[in-house]
């Protein structure tokens, strides 16, 4: 009876991975002060012995309240996110460009890049000392011959990488050993476990997080496009994991079939709320099964 109570009171979109520790704090201090007031109301009225009674148990029903739902007042997500200045939230490292989970999808590849390994910069090829060369994605898809000007000034794929590419995620799919694809993606091979937080999805390996993915799809995609581009880019080998889940992120743009159901895939923007922000992303999006394959913030200028 008390695990089904619990069960209809958590609220994962708020709680977990999910915490909004703006929103922790601020009703843990209203918890804070309401059972001060409470014990401060009862002394004053003539109970001082159960004062510190009462004041404690409101504070143990308050906080538990926060730990089930991630919050206490209602509303408070929403009051959050319109009113709790950017800097209070940048503390809390809940910047408006931020997903729920801290994703940076799109902007840094393979949702979360794969493991972060404090280089988004490499020293570039006849760089200048103290100066660093950023990846770029779309030069190195080029080289690979994995995508051409098609419509213009717009680049596709290549059939045959798409072939290859789409041949390779079925590959990922179906195998119980993730290991040689891992190991492409500049990962360790180990023992691989998957959540869905929200929006996303969490992948770990032994047991450490090393990523997050808009969806399955994305992810299997990402690991199957860097075992073909560690064939065909030569410094492959030289980029770390999150220089490599920006190319793969990059390569997840120009997907016209979803690598989940098949189907077609559909372009558009949209507004993503989380518990602290929200704001304007650029989408792909699996019209036969709704998985989202690639995702990136934008100016609401161009979303617009």
């Amino acid at each position: 009876m008390l695990g089904s109570l619990v069960t209809r009171l958590r609220r994962p979109e708020y709680t977990g991975e999910n915490r909004c520790l703006p929103c922790t704090v601020l009703n843990v201090g209203i918890a804070s002060v309401g059972a001060t007031l409470v014990g401060a109301w009862l002394v004053a009225a003539g109970f001082p012995t159960a004062a510190t009674g009462v004041a404690t148990g409101a504070l143990a029903v308050s906080l538990s309240a926060i730990w089930l739902r991630g919050y206490l007042v209602p509303g408070t997500p929403t009051l959050t996110r319109r009113y709790l200045p950017a800097s209070v939230l940048a503390a809390f490292g809940k910047t408006p460009e931020s997903s729920p989970e801290g994703i940076t999808a799109g902007a840094d590849g393979g949702a979360d890049a794969a493991v972060d390994d404090g280089t988004d910069e490499r020293d570039g090829p006849g760089a200048a000392d103290g100066e660093v060369e950023p990846v770029d994605p779309e030069a190195l898809l080029e080289r690979a011959d994995a995508i051409e000007p098609c419509r213009g000034d717009d680049r596709c794929l290549t059939a045959a990488f798409e072939r290859a590419w789409h041949g390779e995620i079925e590959a990922v799919a179906a195998a119980d050993d993730l290991g040689p694809w891992l190991e492409r993606f500049g990962l360790e091979d180990g023992e691989v476990t998957t959540k869905e937080l929200g929006n996303s999805f969490a992948v770990s390996v032994d047991g450490r997080r090393v990523g997050s993915w808009e969806s399955r799809p994305a992810f299997e995609a990402d690991l199957a496009g860097a075992k073909l581009l560690g064939e065909r880019i030569p410094e492959w080998a030289s980029l770390s994991a999150r220089e490599r889940g920006q190319v793969c992120n990059g390569l997840r743009i120009f997907l016209e079939t979803c690598p989940g159901c098949g189907e077609p895939v559909s372009f558009g923007t949209e507004t993503v709320e989380s518990c602290c922000t929200s704001r304007t992303v650029a989408a792909v999006t699996c019209d036969g099964c709704g998985a989202r394959v690639f995702e990136s913030p934008v100016d609401d200028e161009v979303a617009a």
